[in-house]
This record gives structure tokens, C-alpha cells and sequence, in this order.
């Protein structure tokens, strides 16, 4: 059953096309990897799904309602919560006090918010930190701790804005735990990934953009078999490496 569906999406700034009649459906339930190269528009397409941006034309809908075009706030009270490639925690508070800041969103009540928010950092492997200030933790755990306050939120849908760059291969594991345990806990998920080691084996569906408009929608071994995606983004040695080590499902590619 789809959760998020994107319809014809176009989103311009001026006389620049970041976004051209971009559509994709994100299966409730699942992961889904949004890829591209540099300026494809990936991150663009996250604002107009998250309410940063409004959209030039096209829509969003998300559980059969629609949000284009809504404020990022009413679209979080709707379930959906995100990330942001450069992490900004709230430095002077604990990682605990981050994190209940995102449950509070939904739960006035202090001691609901408490359980949520230390269920949200158990999940994320934060627990050890929990009175530790978050300004003086690694980018690695200050990752961690931007999901855990998002999941915070209680949301139907989570958009992870490039999780793993920047990362340690330890700290890449433990991102790609938690993005499993978030699917385990029946959260959907959209991210942008320029890491393919990291998405290729949690993600069903990859979604593939280049210049601002998509050139593939489809399973992961399949993408990476695509001759369009393997000339604007892999290149036949790397696709090579992906398929032997890319899920073993093989369709063939919705352009």
C-alpha cells in the first residue's frame, strides 16, 4: 500500500529546473533510496515532500491526503519528519533533552514524552550518552541523535537527508542498524544516499534523478543494471561491483 505518493513534482528557482516532472510512489513499510549524482535535485525534491519548499507544480500526497504546498509544520503534525545534511543539535542541552524536545511535539505531558524519548535513544544506541551535552559528541553520534529526535516525533514517514556521509565504516553500520530498526518498527523511510555500500542492502526501491528529472524507479540490482543510471552516476566498473553485492531481485527498470 503506498504512503507517499509524488506526482509530476517540478520545482524551478527562476530560469533553473531543479526539479522536472518528478514522479515516484514510496510503499508503506518500505525503504527507498532517492540517488543521483551532484545537483541532480535530490535534496530539492525533500524540501517540496517536507513543506521547505512549495512546489512550481505538480503534487504530494501523503496517506491519501494532500499536503503540497503545506507549511513544514502542519506536514510534521501529519507524520512526516526529516534530516538534514548538516546536523544542528541544541548544544547546551543533553542528548536526552534533544530528543525529548521532538516527543514534546506530540505529548505535552512530561512523562509520556520521557518514555518516548528514551525509547527513541535506545533505538538510535544513544543510551550511554544520555546526560552527555550534544555539542561535544562525534558527527557520528550527532547523527544518530538528529534520527532519534525526529523519530521522536512518532512519524509515519522519515526523510534522512544523506545519514552516513561523513562517517566512520563503524559509525556507517550502526546508521544502517538503526534505519533497519526503524523499518522493524514499521517507519517508512525516503532517503537521499550518496554511500552505495550503505544503501544498496536495506533499500527495495531506488529512485534515481539526474539534472532534475527521474531516469529510474526500481529495485536496487535492477538500477544498477540500467545503462541510462550506469552513464549519469555509477560508471560500469563500480555498477559492476554493485550488482555481485546488491539484493538478489531482479525487474526490469521503470524510467
Amino acid at each position: 500500500m503506498t504512503l507517499l505518493e509524488v506526482r509530476n513534482l517540478t520545482k524551478t528557482f527562476g530560469a533553473l529546473m531543479a526539479n522536472s516532472e518528478v514522479s515516484f510512489d514510496v510503499e508503506r513499510g518500505s525503504i527507498v533510496g532517492l540517488i543521483g549524482p551532484n545537483g541532480a535535485g535530490k535534496t530539492t525534491l525533500f524540501n517540496c515532500v517536507a513543506g521547505l519548499y512549495k512546489p512550481t507544480s505538480g503534487t504530494v500526497t501523503l496517506d491519501g491526503e494532500d499536503i503540497t504546498g503545506l507549511p513544514s509544520w502542519k506536514i510534521a503534525r501529519l507524520g512526516v519528519a526529516r534530516t538534514f545534511q548538516v546536523v544542528r543539535p541544541l548544544k547546551e542541552m543533553t542528548v536526552f533533552e534533544n530528543i525529548l524536545v521532538g516527543a514534546h511535539m506530540r505529548h505535552r505531558e512530561t512523562a509520556k514524552a520521557a518514555e518516548i524519548a528514551t525509547r527513541c535513544m535506545e533505538l538510535c544506541f544513544l543510551s550511554s550518552y544520555r546526560d552527555h551535552l550534544s555539542g561535544g559528541l562525534t558527527i557520528g553520534n550527532k547523527k544518530r541523535l538528529e534520527v532519534a529526535r525526529a523519530l521522536a516525533t512518532e512519524p509515519k514517514l522519515i526523510l534522512l537527508d544523506e545519514a552516513v556521509a561523513g562517517l566512520t565504516s563503524t559509525e556507517v553500520k550502526e546508521m544502517v542498524e538503526v534505519i533497519r530498526r526503524m523499518k522493524d518498527e514499521g517507519i517508512t523511510v525516503l532517503m537521499v544516499e550518496h554511500i552505495m555500500e550503505a544503501i544498496m542492502p536495506i533499500a527495495d526501491k531506488l529512485v534515481v534523478l539526474n539534472s532534475g528529472v527521474k531516469i529510474c524507479e526500481d529495485a536496487p540490482r535492477a538500477v544498477v543494471q540500467n545503462p541510462e543510471v550506469i552513464r549519469a552516476y555509477f560508471g560500469e566498473k563500480y555498477s559492476r561491483r554493485l550488482r555481485t553485492e546488491g539484493k538478489e531481485d531482479d525487474h526490469g527498470c521503470d524510467a
